[in-house]
């Protein structure tokens, strides 16, 4: 019965540590560069200051929000992007997936435009 609680416990805990690794990456974009399509963004968490590389394959979406412009419509509009319309100082968070070590972005979202 112990053998089966601690299995148990184990695939529950491994579960969580693997829906925690997947979570968004948000941060500034520090780099861009296009001819390696990558993004290079600087992360804070808990209290540490790191510089992350994602790749952005073809199959990767990036989205940024404009306000709505037809008559009637309130609030935001999300309006598809191209690594190229990305900038340093802007505030993104990358919806990724690992793959042989390396981040590669599903989904870069522009949080915010400096």
């Amino acid at each position: 019965m112990r053998q089966i609680v601690a299995v148990l416990l184990g695939g529950l805990l491994g579960w969580g540590v693997a829906v925690a690794d997947e979570a968004p990456i948000s941060g500034t974009i520090k780099a861009i560069d296009v001819a390696a399509q990558t993004v290079t963004l600087e992360t804070t968490a808990r209290g540490k200051t790191r510089e992350v590389i994602v790749d952005v394959k073809p199959g990767s979406r990036i989205v940024r929000f404009t306000r709505a412009s037809e008559p009637g419509k309130a609030g935001f509009v999300e309006q598809a992007a191209t690594l190229t319309d990305l900038k340093p100082g802007w505030v993104v968070s990358v919806t990724a997936r690992h793959d042989g070590g390396r981040e590669v972005a599903e989904v870069v979202k522009v949080v915010l435009e400096r």
